[in-house]
C-alpha cells in the first residue's frame, strides 16, 4: 500500500508541476516528441514554467543533429496528416502516423481484406526511398475495417539498433475515422531504440545544429532500394552548356532512306520503343531512345540501326546509319534484349523516323514515328519523363554526359525503361525520375564549435547543414481505367546527381498484381517554390504497363478500358 500511496503522490508532484505550464502543457503529446526517451519524459515532468518548457525543446532537438532533424521529423508529419487523415484524429496522431514519423516508410504493406474490385489484393507497395511507399488503402472495397501489415526489414536499420524485423498490424476502420496498433508492444520497443539512438549529442545546448549521425533519424532503405547516386555538391544552377556538337550525319542507302520515309509519314510506332527527352548535368539537351526484343525474337547475326531527324521545315537534321549492339534486359526468368541510342541535337522540334533492321538492311525489323522537343538549358524548376523498368545496373566506368538513361558520375547507374512496357509477376516494378533546379532552403548557419582540449589546437568547425529541396510527390495506379489503390501522396527522399539535379526512385513487388492493363501516375510537387507557381502545384508523368498472366501470356483487354500499349505477340 505504501508503494501505491508514494506513487500517487509522485504523480501528484508531476502534475502540479505540468499544470504551471500553458504554451507547451501539451508538447510532449505531440507528434514532434514522439522521440522522447523515458528519462526526458521524467524531466519534462519537472517543468514548471514555459520558458524552461522553451528551452527543454531547443534541446531536445540540439541533441538530435539541430535543424537537420528536426527538418526531417517536420517532413514526415506533413506527410503523415495528409497521407492518414481521419475524421476526429490529425494523420500524424494515428496509428499509421506514428510509425511513418518514427520508423520511417515501410519496406511494404499487405492487407487482408481482398480488393475483388480493383484486383489488387494483398501486398501493395515496397518503398525503395524513404517516403514513397504505397500504404495499401483501396478505393474499391467493400466498407468495413482492414488489417494492414506494415512490414519493415531487418536491413531497413542499423544493425546495432537490434530491431529485426517488424511486422506491425493495423486495424483501419475509415467508417469510425479510427485506425488502432494490434502490437503495440512490438512497435513500441522498437520506436524506445531509436528514440534513444537519435540522440547524437548528449551536451549539445539548444540552439546548435551539429550533423546527425548517419541513420540516426533516417532508418537505411531495404536492400536493393535507393539507386546508387553519386555525391556531389548542390544548390547552385547547372554550368552553362556548351556549344551543340554538328549534326550527325551518315550515308543511308537508298533502300533506308526510302524505308525510314515511309515510317515518318506512318506516324506508328512498335510496341517496343520508348522515347524521352532529357538533359545532360552541363544542361545540353538530348532524346534517348530505345527498342525492345523478346529472346525470341530478337535478330540473329547482329543488327543495323537507321534513322532520319527533320526539323519543322523538313529539311534533315540528322541520319544514322550503324551497327546495333544490343543488350540484356530480362522479363520474369526470360533473357530479353534491347537498343539504346542517344540523339544529340540543338534544342528545338523535331520528326523522327527511326528503325532496327536486319544486319543485311533489307527488312525493319522494328521502327518508330516520332515527334519530340529538345528544351534548351533553363533554371526552371524541371521532371525528366518517368521511367519504368524491373533492372538497375550499377555501372564501374565514368560514363558520357549524354549516354541513354545513365544517372549520376561518381557512382553511376543504368535505368534502361522496359520499353516493350510488359512485366511479369515475378519482376519488380521501378519507378524512377529526375528533378532540376528545385528550390532549396537557406543553409543553416554552421554551430559554434566546441573549445578544444588541446593545447594550441583550433577547433575545427563544424560543417553547416546542407540544403535539401523538398519533394512531395502523389502516385496513383490504374488497372483498365479504375483506380488499383489509393493514391498515396508523401515526401519524396531526392538523391544527388550534380549540382541543380537530383533523382528520386522506388519499387513495387508485382507478385499480388492481377494481370491486366495499368496507368503510373506521379505528380511532383516542389514545396519551397512560391505558392502560386506551377513547380508548387506540381508537374504530371504516367507511363502505362502490362501485368502478364503466370504463364507469361498477354491478359485480355477490358471492353471499358481506353487506348492503351499494344500488347506483345502471346508467348509460345
Amino acid at each position: 500500500m505504501k508503494k501505491t500511496i508514494l506513487a500517487a503522490f509522485g504523480l501528484a508532484i508531476a502534475a502540479l508541476a505540468t499544470a504551471q505550464l500553458s504554451k507547451y502543457k501539451d508538447w510532449p503529446k505531440s507528434p514532434e516528441a514522439y522521440f522522447l526517451t523515458s528519462e526526458e519524459r521524467a524531466e519534462w515532468s519537472k517543468l514548471t514554467s514555459d520558458a524552461d518548457a522553451e528551452k527543454f525543446i531547443d534541446n531536445y532537438y540540439a541533441k538530435r543533429g539541430g535543424h537537420r532533424f528536426q527538418e526531417e521529423v517536420e517532413r514526415r508529419i506533413a506527410a503523415a496528416d495528409e497521407q492518414f487523415k481521419l475524421r476526429h484524429q490529425r494523420g500524424a496522431e494515428s496509428a499509421r502516423g506514428r510509425l511513418l514519423v518514427t520508423l520511417g516508410g515501410p519496406s511494404r504493406v499487405t492487407q487482408t481484406r481482398s480488393m475483388s474490385d480493383t484486383g489488387v489484393t494483398g501486398d501493395s507497395g515496397r518503398g525503395a526511398i524513404e517516403g514513397t511507399d504505397s500504404f495499401g488503402s483501396a478505393t474499391g472495397a467493400a466498407v468495413g475495417p482492414i488489417v494492414q501489415t506494415w512490414i519493415y526489414d531487418k536491413n531497413k536499420f542499423d544493425p546495432s539498433w537490434d530491431i529485426g524485423e517488424l511486422k506491425l498490424q493495423v486495424v483501419v476502420d475509415s467508417q469510425k475515422g479510427m485506425d488502432q496498433l494490434r502490437n503495440a508492444a512490438a512497435a513500441d520497443q522498437a520506436i524506445a531504440k531509436i528514440a534513444a539512438r537519435s540522440i547524437v549529442n548528449p551536451t549539445a545546448a539548444g540552439g546548435t545544429a551539429p550533423a546527425p549521425a548517419t541513420g540516426a533519424t533516417s532508418p537505411a532503405p531495404a536492400s536493393g532500394s535507393a539507386p546508387p547516386a553519386p555525391a556531389a555538391a548542390s544548390g547552385s544552377a547547372p554550368a552553362a552548356a556548351p556549344p551543340p556538337p554538328p549534326a550527325a550525319a551518315a550515308s543511308l542507302p537508298a533502300a533506308t532512306r526510302a524505308s525510314l520515309e515511309a515510317v515518318l509519314k506512318s506516324g506508328k510506332s512498335s510496341p517496343g520503343f520508348w522515347g524521352g527527352s532529357f538533359h545532360a548535368v552541363s544542361g545540353e539537351p538530348f532524346y534517348a531512345l530505345a527498342f525492345y526484343f523478346e529472346g525470341g525474337q530478337a535478330p540473329a547475326g547482329g543488327a543495323k540501326f537507321g534513322g532520319v531527324v527533320t526539323n519543322p521545315s523538313g529539311g534533315e537534321a540528322a541520319t544514322f546509319w550503324e551497327d546495333a549492339s544490343l543488350s540484356d534486359m530480362k522479363t520474369g526468368a526470360q533473357a530479353d534484349k534491347v537498343f539504346e541510342k542517344s540523339i544529340v541535337l540543338p534544342a528545338g522540334n523535331y520528326r523522327g523516323a527511326f528503325a532496327i533492321y536486319s544486319a543485311d538492311g533489307a527488312s525493319a525489323l522494328q521502327t518508330a514515328s516520332v515527334n519530340f522537343t529538345l528544351e534548351p538549358q533553363s533554371t526552371d524548376f524541371g521532371v525528366s519523363p518517368l521511367i519504368l523498368t524491373n533492372e538497375l545496373k550499377p555501372l564501374t566506368k565514368r560514363p558520357g554526359e549524354t549516354d541513354p538513361f545513365v544517372f549520376g558520375v561518381t557512382k553511376p547507374i543504368k535505368v534502361e525503361p522496359k520499353a516493350d512496357r510488359t512485366f511479369s509477376k515475378q519482376d519488380s516494378l521501378w519507378y524512377f525520375y529526375e528533378v532540376s533546379n528545385p528550390k532549396l532552403p537557406e543553409p543553416a548557419a554552421a554551430p559554434t564549435p566546441a573549445p578544444s582540449t588541446t593545447p594550441g589546437a583550433a577547433a575545427a568547425p563544424p560543417a553547416a547543414a546542407e540544403p535539401k529541396p523538398r519533394i512531395m510527390q502523389r502516385i496513383s495506379v490504374l488497372r483498365d481505367g479504375k483506380a488499383a489503390f489509393a493514391p498515396f501522396t508523401g515526401p519524396a527522399e531526392m538523391q544527388i546527381l550534380a549540382p541543380g539535379y537530383y533523382a528520386s526512385g522506388s519499387e513495387i513487388p508485382l507478385a499480388t498484381f492481377e494481370p491486366g492493363y495499368y496507368t503510373f501516375m506521379v505528380n511532383v510537387r516542389d514545396l519551397n517554390a512560391p505558392r502560386d507557381s506551377t513547380a508548387f502545384k506540381g508537374l504530371d508523368r504516367q507511363e502505362e504497363f502490362i501485368v502478364l498472366k503466370p504463364d507469361g501470356t498477354v491478359p485480355e483487354r477490358a471492353a471499358s478500358k481506353a487506348a492503351a500499349p499494344t500488347p506483345r505477340p502471346k508467348k509460345p
